[in-house]
């Protein structure tokens, strides 16, 4: 029964991992996928009238197939092709499969009988701001997505750009794009005037300006927002020989070395042994990492920003007293991860009632999963043991409600909550279906 049912919800269509599906088969297409999840790509109907077709990615050939036969697949540890449906699919996605795709068929005689390109991003943190007033101030999250809306829609601007600190970004005539300098990462909705930017960076911070023209090309109206683009901030005692300190990748680390710094004549802060930071009478003599980082001697902390993994490793903080002698040493752990970023709940229905419960998370590093119905853990009477803190878990027949999966880090914490009912619903409807099921199992 079990093996019916998985049949089913495969046939439907039914993702109960981080799967995603694109379909790649219309030119400029594009696929948004999860960090550490599969995405499958629809790239033809079938490969089975294609003499010969490549797969590039940034101009760098990566898959390459002739009569049906891969001749070469530079991600072959973790992708395949179905000829059948032309499909490839790639696993463990990271922020080095972002990028333009590009697909290039042949004909018997080797010339070049088509080509398309698709974009793959990555999700992340969604963001929306209200851009139509002047000034506005709009925060998106570092690696993310925001949505800014422009205008009410765009149907009667006959034309307007969009310019970031003065340089054009956005042309558009009509419903034409004229030109846009950034397109594999921005994308406009002309019907409710919303632009949108994927995959987030500090680069993206600054000012934007929105021109309308009449259609004569005389300028109609202009307006300005700003864009912040924000990281997780965390906070560390480091004041304790051998504290760990956690920060958020691409965030801000405050970490508190002292109590103050006025009484201390001289300090050294050195990372895995590197002499990083050096300051005398609260004057900084060097900082290697200066461009990100800030001491702030009233209360003794250490900031970093802009956290990268390189910034994990051990920091020693070594102080001198006025005649130059060590007075003191003490050292912390710093350890940088990806803060937890989406969180999805899937659900299905088993053989016998119960229904399983998968929550999956995006962009976490070592996350931890914890469950609540009701806003209280659940019992032994609930849940099938030893699954209360697994990422997926098994609620017997009886059980409905509000269902909540917690997922955090050490840098951050998401939750997702979702209205369960029963399986017998669903069961009812199965048996209805009865001659449709046993025609898919033959």
């Amino acid at each position: 029964m079990e093996t019916v049912i998985g049949l089913l919800f495969m046939l439907l269509g039914v993702s109960y991992g981080v799967e995603t599906h694109c379909d790649g088969r219309q030119d400029g297409a594009q696929c948004y996928v999860a960090l550490g999840g599969t995405v499958d790509i629809q790239l033809m109907n079938s490969t089975s009238e294609i003499p010969r077709y490549q797969l590039l990615k940034d101009s760098l050939k990566i898959l390459a197939a002739r009569n049906n036969t891969v001749i070469s697949n530079a991600i072959e540890h973790r992708s395949l092709i179905f000829p059948s449906n032309g499909t490839f699919r790639i696993n463990d996605l990271s922020r080095n499969d972002i990028g333009k795709y590009t697909l290039e068929t042949f004909d018997s005689d080797g010339r070049k009988s088509g080509e398309r390109t698709l974009y793959l991003f990555t999700q992340g943190v969604e963001t929306y701001c209200d851009g139509r007033q002047d000034g506005a101030q709009c925060y998106g999250a570092l690696g993310g997505t925001v949505d800014i809306k422009l205008m009410d829609n765009t149907s009667e601007i006959p034309r307007y750009q969009l310019l970031k600190n003065s340089l054009k970004i956005l042309d558009v005539k009509g419903d034409k794009v004229i030109s846009n300098t950034i397109a594999h990462r921005y994308l406009i909705f002309p019907s409710n005037g919303t632009f949108r930017i994927n995959g987030l960076s500090r680069t993206d911070i600054g000012k934007y300006t929105l021109q309308t023209f009449d259609s004569d090309g005389r300028t109609s109206d202009a307006w300005t927002l700003h864009l912040f683009i924000q990281g997780v901030e965390t906070y560390c005692d480091g004041r304790q020989d051998g504290a760990q300190c956690y920060g958020a990748l691409g965030g801000t680390v405050d970490i508190q070395l002292l109590n103050s710094t006025s009484e201390i004549a001289r300090y050294y802060l050195l990372k895995d042994s590197l002499n990083i930071l050096n300051v005398r009478g609260n004057k900084a003599i060097y900082n290697t990492i200066a461009h990100k980082s800030l001491i702030l001697p009233s209360n003794g902390t250490f900031r970093i920003s802009d956290l990268s993994r390189t910034d994990s490793g051990n920091y020693s903080l070594i102080t001198f007293d006025s005649d130059g002698r060590s007075s003191g040493e003490q050292s912390l752990q710093l350890f940088i991860q990806a803060p937890v970023s989406s969180v999805l709940l899937v659900s299905e229905c088993l053989s016998q009632g119960e229904m399983r419960v998968s929550c999956s998370s995006e962009g976490g590093d070592s996350p931890q999963y914890s469950w609540t119905l009701h806003g209280r853990t659940l019992t032994d009477a609930e849940i099938l043991p030893g699954s209360n803190e697994s990422n997926i878990i098994t609620l017997k027949q009886h059980v409905s409600g509000n269902l909540i999966c917690s997922v955090k880090n050490n840098v951050s914490n998401l939750s997702k909550e979702e209205r369960i009912s029963t399986c017998g619903d669903y069961f009812s409807s199965l048996r209805c279906r009865t001659p449709l099921r046993e025609h898919l199992i033959k």
